[in-house]
């Protein structure tokens, strides 16, 4: 006979066993697919962060060609490429957006300090192409990722970018064996919170013209936009190496921004079909997203020299490069420029200087701070501010026949030798560059002959002739270079080397025609015909 104790103590047990098996065991169940679940979804999301990080190598790598400034990418490239060589058949170097868009801004707020208007309608010029140049840039980036591009996104090499084939690839080659890729999205864009970047803001700090969040760790912050005279620069998100970002801030790509980042968007499978999703045949579907920014590498661009000869010595009124930029300076006889065509004036035969119409009035301030203008933009964003207004501002050296030779060191000083007239080569243009002669007058009556030869004037295949204007590398600078005499053949030959010799001559400026022991009269007519010789 059962008891009324046994019998209740057996519907307790009963109980007990049907709520264990309603309630606890699917709930037990519930919690350790989810569990499984986000441990694939772990697995899955690790190895799409890597592919992301692969497409951001690749935006990296790609180039394009620009007509004004040469050979464009979001890294800087050293010129070792095999598809971005000069018709001298040398490797160009490639300029990082990056770099452009801070030597643009650093040279615009030189120009504000130097109240010159010639410096100003020459940075804002390079502005203007510049918006050009990232929307080329953008493109660019954007047709890679929609894998349909034909193979025309490619690295320093010539060799074909793709960054969908690349993650498709490593995807299908990495995930684990028990998932399957179903689809794979790339897109462009930018953060709406910032981002990194490796290029210096300017020093020193108070003439760096910034607001407070516009530099990062010394570095000016990407995706902001950091003003000069009510003028806006935006830089790209790119730091010294590949890094993943919060996808939460990305943004769809437009047209005020550089569109650096990258977005991965995949669906991923589980094959073996998952309790949670009992009405899906083919399994469980996982959605992932990683977001990357890309990397630069550092600019090792050639930084040429800017030389002044004073054959005659300093002239007075002339002691400075600040009086050199002021136009109430000069007055003007005759001002002709000219371009070079047909190879490197004078040393190759085919050589000339071709005069041409001016693109707007000018006079010889003019030339000069158009001259030191691309001698400052063949420097980048190396110099310091300070550094340049020093040498703006300090006097010439006493002395005759004497050379000044200017050059960017890589602590962003401005170094300045002198060196013997009489051990310097003669004048040289590059081809497709540009030369001016100016014969003028200056307070005090002195008349000298002053010849520009600009061989940075014009950048890249479009128009920078067979050097692409890079410095004229085989030009030596170098002392003991100069003391041994080569010819010009030699000299010549050796113009195009930059892979042997990263040294080089930007831009050479001769004050001539004034001599203490002659009339000036005689040495200007004697400068005038130096001038068409060389």
């Amino acid at each position: 006979m059962i008891t009324p104790l046994r019998r209740q103590r057996g519907n307790t047990l009963f109980v007990m066993a049907v709520t264990v098996s309603v309630f606890f065991m699917p709930a037990l169940m519930l919690v350790g697919q989810t569990c499984l679940l986000l441990a694939h979804r772990q697995r899955a999301q690790s190895t799409i962060e890597a592919a992301s990080l692969l497409a951001a190598n690749d935006l990296s790598r790609i180039v394009i060609n620009d007509p004004h400034f040469g050979w464009v990418s979001l890294s800087n490239h050293p010129p070792v490429g095999n598809a971005t060589c000069a018709p001298d058949g040398e490797p160009l170097p490639v300029t990082g957006i990056n770099t452009l868009v801070g030597t643009i801004r650093h040279n615009s707020i030189l120009a504000r300090e130097l109240r010159n208007s010639t410096l100003q309608a020459l940075a804002a010029a390079d502005r203007a192409f510049l918006r050009t140049t990232i929307e080329n840039l953008n493109a660019a980036l954007a047709a890679s990722l929609t894998g349909f591009h034909d193979g025309a996104a490619t690295d320093i090499h010539g060799d074909v970018v793709d960054p969908v084939a690349d993650v498709t690839a490593f995807l299908e080659a990495n995930l684990p064996n028990n998932m399957r890729l179903e689809s794979v999205k790339l897109s462009t864009g930018w953060l709406a919170g910032g981002g990194t970047t490796t290029i210096p803001v300017p020093q020193p700090q108070q003439l760096a013209m910034l607001q407070e969040g516009d530099a990062q760790g010394g570095n000016y912050k990407a995706f902001v936009e950091v003003p000069v005279d009510g003028n806006f620069f935006t830089f790209a998100g790119i730091g010294s190496s590949s890094t993943l970002v919060d996808p939460s801030g990305f943004q769809e790509a437009d047209d005020e921004h550089v569109c650096s980042i990258v977005r991965l968007e995949c669906a991923v499978v589980l094959k073996e079909r998952a309790w949670l999703s009992p009405g899906d045949p083919t399994g469980t579907k996982l959605l992932c997203v990683s977001c990357s920014q890309p990397y630069s590498q550092p600019d090792l661009a050639p930084k040429g020299a800017l030389t002044l000869r004073l054959s005659g010595g300093t002239v007075p009124g002339l002691q400075s490069w600040s009086d050199l930029l002021r136009s109430d300076n000069f007055r003007d006889n005759q001002l002709i420029t000219y371009d070079v065509v047909g190879g490197d004036y004078p040393f190759e035969p085919d050589a000339q200087m071709k005069q041409r119409q001016p693109d707007r009035p000018s006079n010889t301030a003019h030339q000069f701070a158009e001259h030191l203008y691309c001698w400052l933009r063949n420097g980048h964003v190396r110099p310091r501010l300070d550094a340049l207004l020093k040498m703006i501002r300090e006097p010439f050296p006493p002395g005759t026949n004497q050379v000044i030779v200017y050059e960017f060191t890589d602590e962003g000083a401005i170094s300045r030798k002198i060196l013997a007239g009489d051990l310097f080569p003669p004048g040289v243009t590059a081809d497709a560059q540009r030369t001016a002669v100016a014969d003028t007058t200056v307070p005090g009556g002195t008349a000298p002959v002053i010849i520009f030869r600009n061989n940075v004037y014009d950048i890249g295949t479009a128009s920078g002739g067979k050097h692409c204007g890079q410095p004229l590398a085989g030009y030596p600078l170098d002392e003991h270079e100069l003391r041994a005499r080569k010819n010009e053949q030699q000299l010549a030959l050796g113009f195009g080397r930059r892979s042997i010799c990263n040294r080089g001559l930007a831009v050479d400026i001769e004050i001539g025609g004034i001599r203490t022991n002659a009339p000036a009269e005689m040495d200007s007519k004697r400068a005038i015909l130096q001038a068409r010789r060389i």
